[in-house]
């Protein structure tokens, strides 16, 4: 008998791609495909596809070679760390627990990255009031 989670992935929130130089995949996505940049912070660029957002997070060889050609499916959570012990529960083996990925002056992005049964690589995102 199967067990329904009670965590519902549903918002397709970020596609995370790796590249090596972010002023060049820069160019190629933002002049050559016509994407609206909707944010530059060093080696992280967000930009605007609809209802998802397609990210280029510059990376070093060594996690080149690793994840190359795989993509991270990220899905917004409204509540990670419960949803991070939901999924636990349901068998979801993750990498390490919710991690901070980004900060605003109100509040911190926590992630946590696991692969599905074939290993492509999701990740559930929320962010969290700072105390």
């Amino acid at each position: 008998m199967s067990v329904k989670s009670k965590t519902r992935l549903s918002t397709l929130s970020y596609v995370i791609l790796y590249v090596k130089d972010t002023a060049r995949a820069l160019e190629f996505y933002r002049d050559k495909l016509g994407m609206e940049v909707k944010l530059e912070d060093g080696g992280w660029i967000e930009l605007e596809t609809g209802s998802a957002t397609l990210a280029l997070h510059a990376t070093d060889e060594t996690i080149m070679e690793k994840h190359s050609t795989t993509p991270i499916v990220v899905f917004n959570v409204d509540n990670i760390k419960e949803s991070y012990e939901e999924l636990k529960k349901q068998g979801v083996k993750f990498d390490k627990e919710p991690h901070e990925v980004c900060s605003t002056p109100e509040f911190t992005g926590l992630s946590a990255d696991f692969e599905d049964l074939d290993g492509n690589r999701l990740s559930i995102y929320g962010m969290i009031p700072k105390k």
